[in-house]
C-alpha cells in the first residue's frame, strides 16, 4: 500500500510539474485545444501505467515528451489527410480580450504560420528548444540525434526562419561587405 501511495505522489508531482507544458507542446503541434487535451491526457495514461510496471526513469519531463512526441506523431499518421496548414486555415481559438490581446494573438499566428512553413522535423526541433527550453542535450536524447547534429539543425531552422521572414541575419551582411 505504501508503494502506491508513493507512485501517487510521483505522479502527481510530474503531473502538476509538467501537465501546462504538454498540452502547449501538443496544441502547438496539433492546433486543436480538444485534440491536444486528449493527447495530454493519454501521456500521462501511459505515463501512470509505466510507473504502475516498475519502470524507472533518469529524466521524467523528457520521458513525458518523448511520449507526447509519439502520439502526435500516430495522430498524425491516423489523418494523413490534414496537414498543418488546413489546421491553420481553420483557425485557432486563443482566448483573451482587449488590445493587449488581439496583440498576442496576432503574434501567436504569425509565429505558428512561419512554424506551419518549415518541415515537421525543423518545428518540432525549434518548439523542443524555444518553446520547451529542452537543451540541445536533451533534445538529441528525445529524437536519437547526436547534440551536435541536433545544435546544426537548430541553427539551420532558424536560418530558415530568417528566410521566410525577410531578415538578414549578421553573417549574411558581414559576407556581402
Amino acid at each position: 500500500m505504501e508503494n502506491h501511495e508513493n507512485l501517487q505522489a510521483q505522479f502527481l508531482l510530474a503531473f502538476d510539474s509538467y501537465n501546462d507544458a504538454i498540452f502547449r507542446f501538443c496544441l502547438l503541434k496539433v492546433s486543436r485545444g480538444e485534440i491536444a487535451q486528449d493527447i495530454t491526457q493519454e501521456v500521462f495514461m501511459r505515463y501512470w501505467q509505466s510507473l504502475q510496471k516498475g519502470e524507472k526513469f533518469k529524466n521524467e519531463r523528457a520521458f513525458l515528451y518523448a511520449i507526447a512526441r509519439n502520439l502526435v506523431i500516430d495522430w498524425y499518421r491516423k489523418r494523413k489527410d490534414q496537414s498543418l496548414d488546413i489546421a491553420l486555415e481553420s483557425g485557432i481559438d486563443f482566448k483573451g480580450d482587449g488590445l493587449e490581446s488581439v496583440t498576442k494573438d496576432s503574434e501567436i499566428a504569425e509565429v505558428i504560420a512561419i512554424l506551419g512553413k518549415l518541415d515537421p522535423e525543423d518545428q518540432e526541433i525549434l518548439l523542443l528548444r524555444y518553446v520547451e527550453g529542452f537543451p540541445p542535450k536533451e533534445i538529441a536524447k528525445l529524437i536519437s540525434q547526436s547534440a551536435n547534429v541536433v545544435s546544426v539543425r537548430i541553427h539551420r531552422a532558424l536560418k530558415k526562419v530568417q528566410s521566410i521572414m525577410g531578415v538578414e541575419s549578421k553573417e549574411q551582411r558581414i559576407d556581402l561587405t
